[in-house]
């Protein structure tokens, strides 16, 4: 061992982080303009090398998966929380509003939980967690006899990602209420009884 290179290598360290971080945030300016994280543009954005690039991230995969990976950590979160409400309707209607929330807000999120494969094993274990989670919300309404089908987690993210995609490319995005609105949709086709709070049809 060289001991004359130890006194470098924190400086090193320092400069890996601060260079992956500069990185992770110029894909996620370039991911919220729409732009799909190329590693050369990103390079670019981040002014570092494309090879320091490729360094942290060796796929535009594997840096959109870790954009996402506090998203999903935050969602494992939430639905958790929300299995401790005493109704499992509510319990469900309150976790798919932050999870719609995320579809809508956080495209690179979107687009890595749609993405059938995954680059990292750190995002599979995510999303196995995730759809664990939310299994354990669809089982608690299903035994409470208010689910009209049965309907697996997959699905049910799925149908969030469409949502949310209606609601980024709607004419109406900037109507506040336009999310809840889609999400009551949702939950009146898959549960036997609206939600409590869905508006009532005009006679």
């Amino acid at each position: 061992m060289d001991d004359t290179a130890s006194p470098h290598r924190p400086t090193r360290r320092k400069d890996a982080t601060r260079n992956r971080r500069r990185i992770m945030d110029a894909a996620r300016v370039l991911v919220r303009g729409g732009r799909p994280p190329q590693l050369n543009a990103v390079a670019l954005a981040a002014d570092v090398g494309v090879g320091t690039v490729y360094r942290h991230f060796p796929t535009p995969e594997a840096l959109l998966e870790a954009l996402a990976a506090d998203r999903f950590a935050a969602l494992v979160r939430q639905a958790r929380e929300a299995a401790g409400l005493a109704d499992p309707q509510k319990a469900l209607r309150a976790f798919l509003e932050d999870a719609l929330d995320a579809y809508i807000q956080d495209e690179a999120f979107a687009a890595a939980a749609a993405d059938p494969g995954a680059a990292t094993p750190e995002t599979l274990e995510l999303r196995g967690q995730l759809l664990h989670a939310t299994g354990d919300l669809l089982a608690r309404t299903a035994d409470a006899e208010v689910l009209r089908e049965p309907l697996g987690p997959a699905d049910l993210l799925l149908l969030l990602h469409g949502l949310g995609f209606a609601v980024r490319h709607s004419p109406d995005r900037d109507d506040p209420e336009l999310a809840a609105r889609y999400l009551d949709a949702l939950l009146t086709g898959i549960l036997v009884r609206p939600p409590a709070d869905a508006p009532v049809p005009a006679s």
